[in-house]
């Protein structure tokens, strides 16, 4: 009798200790998803995919370009004053970037547009009409106009659309950027207002 209750508790001490043991198995990675030592999950690093870059890949009418979550320039040399002000006072901007020579400028501003009224005093819209220093070619490629130096505004967004800083080569473009100065997502290209909203969202969280 007595073996036959050693042999029972011996069948449910190895029970729960095989239900602990395979954590590990088929992860490929030692310590990738595994809790911290208080039992509380790593956070994700900032700028790696979440849904919603997985559902903006979908998203056909705007392709963009890689996302990195980085810190918007701050150099009073080539940032315009109405950004750099926002950027002192940690206010979330959406910044639009537009030719209005170009077809798709209407369309996207109506969508800007519709998206801020919900949203307006959580996030400011500060936008660029880049069809007074650049040319535009109907497929979006823009292009510097000549003398363009000659105006200081002109050179400081003319300094920073090029590749040393955005690199912004297409309009419409629109970059988002949340209170600490990140930039938390750009779209090359027109975007329609779902993109936009979430976007406003996740900047402004």
């Amino acid at each position: 009798m007595s073996r036959l209750v050693a042999l029972a508790l011996a069948v449910l001490i190895v029970f729960p200790l095989a239900g602990c043991g395979g954590g590990d198995e088929g992860t490929g990675d030692a310590g990738g998803d595994a809790p911290s030592a208080d039992g509380a999950a790593p956070a994700p690093a900032p700028g790696t995919g979440t849904g919603a870059e997985a559902e903006s890949e979908d998203n056909i009418l705007s392709p963009q370009p890689e996302q990195v979550y980085e810190p918007f320039p701050s150099d009073g040399g080539f940032v315009p004053q109405a950004v750099l002000d926002r950027l002192s006072t940690k206010q979330p901007m959406l910044l639009l970037f537009f030719d209005p020579a170009q077809r798709a400028t209407d369309d996207q501003r109506q969508a800007v547009d519709s998206v801020m009224d919900d949203y307006r005093g959580l996030i400011d819209l500060v936008s660029f009409d880049i069809g007074k220093y650049v040319t535009s070619t109907e497929s979006g490629a823009i292009t510097l106009k000549p003398g363009i130096t000659d105006d200081e505004n002109a050179d400081k967004v003319a300094r920073l659309l090029n590749s040393d800083n955005l690199n912004v080569t297409y309009t419409p473009y629109l970059i988002f950027i949340d209170a600490q100065g990140y930039i938390t997502h750009r779209y090359r290209g027109y975007v329609d207002e779902k993109a936009i909203e979430r976007e406003v969202l996740r900047a402004t969280q």
